[in-house]
């Protein structure tokens, strides 16, 4: 059989790209997504898979196409790989495009102070200037104003989240959990940081969303807590 046999013809190639672009496509080991179908003049098949942001190349199989042939697992169809605390369970406020949700907006050093009591604080806050019209308003509002911050809670969870240092860009490593803006706000996971046409660095998140920094810019790590 000669090299040409084994070539995929134009109805192969078709399905290989529209399995790259189901559920089950082959994916890079690294976390960027699905790999793309790429032309190969140097192996059997004429087409391999390619991950265009970190390199990652696979082969395969003319005969079959929806199979690779290299033999790593990272080439096996897996699941997306998604944000876990750990022991292992999801973070609550965990959003569609793996940002988490958090609370705890007020940090002195290392330690937050609970959203619930600012909540009560604030109704507490409100009520003063109504002591001279009713004497108890005072007394019931930081109460209500803590059972409404936990309604809130319910319909919007979120994790409790502690920062624990600020680091440069240029430092991140996957798997570190950062506030994605500022001091506050929502989390990601670092799944890769590569350097982009203007030298800024492109840090890709767990799930997709990427931000765009100097390379020596600071960002606050992070610890979730529940």
């Amino acid at each position: 059989m000669s090299v040409d046999d084994n070539r995929m013809d134009g109805a192969e190639a078709r399905a290989l790209h529209t399995f790259q672009r189901g559920p089950c496509a082959h994916r890079c080991p690294a976390g960027h997504g699905a790999l793309r179908v790429w032309p190969d003049a140097d192996v059997p098949s004429g087409m391999c898979l390619v991950c265009t942001t970190c390199g990652h190349r696979a082969t395969v199989d003319g005969m079959s196409p929806h199979r690779s042939t290299e033999d790593e697992p990272a080439a096996r169809p897996e699941e997306p790989p998604v944000v876990r605390l750990p022991d292992g369970i999801a973070p609550r406020g965990l959003r569609p495009d793996g940002t988490v949700r958090t609370t705890g907006w007020v940090q002195f050093g290392n330690m937050p102070i609970p959203t619930g009591f600012l909540a009560a604080l604030a109704a507490f806050s409100a009520a003063v200037p109504l002591a001279s019209l009713a004497p108890l308003v005072p007394v019931v509002a930081p109460p209500i104003g803590y059972l409404a911050w936990r309604l809130g809670a319910r319909w919007r969870p979120a994790s409790r989240a502690v920062n624990t240092r600020r680091v440069p860009i240029a430092a991140l490593t996957a798997g570190q959990q950062i506030r994605l803006y500022g001091t506050a706000g929502p989390v990601g996971e670092v799944s890769s940081v590569t350097t982009g046409a203007t030298g800024h660095l492109k840090v890709r998140m767990v799930g997709g969303l990427e931000i765009l920094r100097r390379p020596e810019q600071q960002i606050w790590q992070v610890d979730l807590r529940n």
